[in-house]
């Protein structure tokens, strides 16, 4: 076995901070009695100290300091503030438990860290955010490989979908206030997402040509066609310059008052799983559907689609 007492420095060269700046060397000047550096590296199982070893081999990187570099990253690559807002969040929440060099955090650690959340899809994002951090390490030179990379994937079970009845539909359109109206339109009658309709103003959406210029998950626009119903709706409302939803805290009081309809409890989605049903309901294309939600059929099948009576489909579709 390959112990940090077996490895040794033969020369010294400061400037040596990264495998890269190791591997560029025209020699070997790293010696170990088992294995050259280069096998060593290509092969990290190989040592039973994997952390103390990086240490040996890397710049003690402090996990703030390698947030603050990926943050830059991210920033830098023009990902949306939301990403990086929540992506911060979960970091810096584990770096206050751990606030140590990123080499000296092990698998065991993070695994300990991951079981005081008993939802799988906690411990799901949990694990996404930490395993991106140090991801970023890996190919930044910082650590030999990912810890997150030795943890069994976690499965999640996904539940069928939740959608509106007709009757929950109609009720929540005619209760909504004028300044959500918009907002619930969209997200009930064209399944746009949240986050792409307060990214929305006025001027992306022309009653005349029943259109929507939606900018999504992708950066891609697409443009979503609106039935009559949508379009006749959204003509009845009062304000139709500047942004289309109202505040967040606006929009989370309106989401707290519409609960007793659907039995105390808003399911994640919901408003765009509607949509999806009642327009494959409508249409019976998943690709064309597909298309109008910015997504693929395989996505629409396995997570927005609950069957639809017709009866209830003309019902909800009537102007």
């Amino acid at each position: 076995m390959v112990t940090m007492r077996d490895l040794q420095m033969v020369y010294t060269f400061p400037e040596l901070t990264s495998v890269a700046d190791a591997m560029e060397q025209e020699q070997t000047h790293w010696v170990c009695q088992h294995c050259t550096l280069p096998t060593l590296l290509e092969n990290p199982e190989k040592s039973p100290n994997q952390p103390a070893l990086e240490r040996a081999l890397f710049n003690d990187l402090h996990i703030d300091t390698a947030i603050q570099d990926l943050l830059r990253s991210r920033t830098q690559g023009n990902r949306r503030t939301v990403y990086l807002d929540s992506l911060e969040m979960y970091l810096r929440r584990f770096a206050k438990e751990h606030s140590k060099p990123v080499t000296a955090i092990t698998t065991t650690e993070i695994e300990a860290w991951l079981d005081q959340f008993d939802n799988p899809n906690s411990r799901a994002t949990w694990l996404s955010r930490i395993s991106t951090l140090f991801s970023f390490c890996e190919r930044k030179g910082h650590i030999l490989k990912n810890p997150c990379h030795s943890i069994d994937r976690i499965t999640i079970d996904r539940p069928a979908p939740v959608i509106l009845t007709v009757a929950q539909a109609e009720e929540m359109v005619k209760t909504c206030p004028g300044t959500t109206r918009p907002y619930l339109i969209l997200a009930l009658y064209a399944g746009i997402r949240p986050d792409e309709i307060r990214r929305l103003d006025w001027k992306d959406i022309c009653l005349e040509t029943k259109t929507v210029k939606v900018f999504g998950k992708t950066r891609r626009r697409r443009l979503v066609p609106l039935h009559p119903k949508a379009v006749a709706l959204l003509k009845a409302c009062c304000l139709k310059c500047g942004p289309v939803a109202p505040s967040h805290s606006t929009i989370r009081r309106w989401l707290r008052s519409v609960r007793p309809l659907l039995g105390g409890k808003w399911t994640a989605d919901i408003l765009r799983h509607t949509a999806a049903s009642f327009l494959m309901a409508l249409h019976s294309d998943a690709g064309k559907v597909a298309a109008m939600l910015g997504n693929s059929p395989q996505i629409l099948a396995t997570h927005y689609l609950e069957p639809v009576p017709q009866v209830d489909c003309d019902a909800f579709w009537k102007v």
